[in-house]
């Protein structure tokens, strides 16, 4: 049964994408870019700990910085593999032709992490109150809802995985709450899906490089972003 349950889990990750590469040419405009992340836990105690992630993503055909991206939270570790975070964010973005915008938030997730036999498992939502600065529009503050599911697939076939290569494919879809008809004028926001090749360097530290395909529901036109992304994950205990 574990093992049923983890390829029905891998066929769930595996649809986002493939219904994004059937979407006809015309339906979108496709757009070229590079994100590169860092994402980082620290725990205080078996409790308590500080989760946080730093990514910087490029203009359409990697013509410079389009976000900066700096997210810290504080997390409570209730039970085993399982956590609640209360968080801020601070998205920078960078227009070559326009002013500069500013969006913050606060946000909060329930993460369940676990394992179906070697196949390393995470389910995350996550509500965010968002303020968004539009520097030649009246400011919009919305509240969406994002669930998140990654799965991390060792290919060295150790019982106890602590260094070597792996496999990671998930999947995130956003959903907007409030305020629709100020952002997208949708229910449906975006959906990212991600297939990534990586190496364990330590049981602290992963590094990784794949492919991610975020797809933007527009108020006109939606977009396809085919994103290169670069990222370093570490995870530290006092």
């Amino acid at each position: 049964m574990p093992l049923r349950r983890g390829l029905a889990l891998l066929a769930t990750a595996l649809l986002p994408i493939l219904g994004s590469a059937a979407l006809p040419a015309q339906a979108a405009d496709a757009q070229q870019t590079g994100w590169a992340a860092w994402f980082n836990t620290y725990k205080f105690t078996d409790q308590v700990g500080l989760v946080s992630d730093v990514q910087l993503r490029s203009r359409d055909e990697w013509a410079g910085p389009r976000n900066l991206l700096v997210r810290p939270g504080l997390s409570w570790y209730f039970a085993p593999g399982q956590s609640l975070t209360l968080g801020y964010a601070y998205v920078g973005t960078f227009n070559p032709d326009a002013p500069d915008a500013v969006e913050h938030r606060i946000w909060q997730q329930y993460l369940s992490t676990y394992k179906i036999d070697r196949l390393r498992v995470s389910q995350r939502l996550r509500l965010e109150e968002r303020f968004i600065g539009r520097p030649n529009a009246t400011d919009v503050q919305s509240t969406r809802f994002r669930w998140f599911s990654r799965m991390v697939l060792p290919l060295d076939g150790s019982a106890n995985w602590v260094s070597g290569p792996f496999v990671a494919l998930q999947n995130e879809a956003f959903i907007n709450l409030s305020n629709r008809d100020d952002l997208n004028g949708k229910f449906f926001d975006q959906n990212r899906a991600y297939i990534a090749f990586g190496w364990r360097l330590n049981p602290t530290s992963d590094v990784e490089i794949g492919y991610l395909n975020q797809y933007i529901n527009g108020r006109h036109r939606d977009t396809v972003n085919h994103v290169l992304q670069v990222a370093l994950y570490t995870n530290f205990h006092r």
